[in-house]
């Protein structure tokens, strides 16, 4: 019989691969807690239209790489492409909006329907920082403060910050418009994509990767030009700060990101360990979602970091510190209570111990051989003479040695 593959584009993680991921996650979600930000599950299912009238009906991610489906009562269905969307839904429905400033995070797989690659796949994960009802750019510094120690703590030392400043909607529209009047006469010169962008989503062709649609570029309008006096002084207020806070950035004015709802700035984290696929760390302040999806007008400033390509940036640079594994042995099925017994003391007075018990599993020899295989730190063998005099042995498993006839405060006081 045939085994079963895994779904082209989904992802397995190795045992190894997803205790990294595990040390990221918990590091990450705590760092947070530390800056005051709380937990909010969103699901991974949402009507198709939340993410047309937020991410954009001519985006890439709308018209050619969301999961899509029709549920049993016909309603369209997708699987979430990212979570701002959804997350903002979540809060405008629970009336978080109307309970003053709101810092969140929320982590999880998204889905986007593209050619998988290194550090891009189908399923992809993300733990996101959300910032509602604060308008101060002091809300993108806390996000750089909070992205900025995860990539100190996973020692990705060749990142680099990228920063751009789209100014307000009324900024964009001007600026499409003279980008268009630009680039009508060039379409031939501009690959596929960014001639189908050129019409209805003009913006999206600055992140165009063909060489020769960037030379077109080279001397077409910029965003700069465009921004009104309060978005030039957002801006400036936001590089005054990051350099007050020595934060190292560059200014990219071809920064745009692929998602509609973006106004004023927009940033991403790189390393070029990556390859093609080198961001792995973005966001942008996005004041008008809230209103777009019924809600109240609010501020909002969030970052995305892809997890997915961060281990694969830190995973040969960071090496994680495991915790002790030990391994309990008895050698007559008469001491199966006795085993657990002292396996429930020491993963309560050491929560961060891996004990593993398995009753009379098989004989000693074999299981101390599984046990040296697991890389297991440990072993506590009970046998007849332990059991009899309240006493352990434990073999070190690294060093070979043997300790002999302790007691329980003996075990204890070793263990530490």
């Amino acid at each position: 019989m045939s085994k079963f593959e895994k779904v082209r584009g989904m992802h397995n993680a190795s045992l190894e691969e997803a205790y990294l991921w595990s040390h990221v996650s918990k590091f990450s979600e705590s760092l947070l807690k530390s800056f005051s930000y709380s937990e909010i599950r969103i699901p991974v299912v949402e009507y198709t239209d939340l993410f047309k009238r937020s991410v954009g009906n001519e985006t890439d991610i709308v018209n050619k790489e969301m999961f899509t489906f029709k549920s049993k009562s016909d309603k369209s269905l997708t699987l979430r492409p990212e979570g701002t969307a959804g997350c903002m839904r979540a809060s405008i429905n629970q009336g978080l909006l109307d309970s003053g400033p709101q810092r969140l995070f929320y982590s999880g797989p998204m889905y986007r329907y593209e050619r998988p690659q290194k550090g891009r796949n189908r399923e992809f994960f993300q733990l996101s920082a959300e910032i509602y009802g604060i308008d101060s750019v002091y809300a993108e510094i806390e996000l750089f403060q909070i992205i900025e120690k995860i990539i100190k703590n996973y020692k990705i030392d060749d990142s680099r910050l990228e920063i751009n400043s789209l100014g307000s909607e009324d900024d964009q529209r001007k600026f499409s418009i003279a980008l268009q009047d630009y680039l009508k006469p060039l379409k031939n010169q501009l690959d596929k994509d960014s001639q189908n962008r050129l019409r209805k989503n003009p913006l999206r062709i600055l992140d165009s990767k063909s060489t020769e649609t960037q030379k077109v570029l080279r001397d077409a309008p910029k965003i700069a030009q465009f921004r009104s006096d309060d978005s030039k002084n957002k801006y400036e207020l936001l590089k005054n700060l990051l350099d007050e806070f020595e934060i190292t950035y560059e200014e990219n004015e071809n920064l745009v990101r692929g998602l509609d709802y973006y106004n004023d700035s927009v940033f991403e984290w790189k390393s070029d360990s990556l390859g093609s696929q080198n961001t792995f760390c973005a966001g942008g302040r996005y004041d008008s979602l809230s209103k777009k999806l019924g809600g109240r007008s609010s501020p909002a400033v969030g970052v995305s970091l892809g997890l997915d390509r961060l281990i694969i940036a830190c995973k040969d640079k960071f090496s994680i510190t495991h915790s002790k594994k030990i391994a309990v042995i008895i050698l007559d099925d008469k001491f199966l209570a006795y085993g657990n017994n002292i396996s429930e003391k020491i993963r309560a007075s050491f929560p961060d111990f891996e004990v593993r018990y398995s009753g009379l599993d098989t004989n000693l020899k074999t299981q101390l051989k599984r046990a040296n295989k697991n890389n297991f730190n440990l072993a506590i063998i009970l046998g007849r003479e332990e059991v009899e005099s309240e006493t352990y042995t434990i073999k070190d498993l690294d060093s070979g040695n043997n300790y002999e006839k302790l007691s329980l405060e003996d075990l204890i006081s070793f263990l530490k």
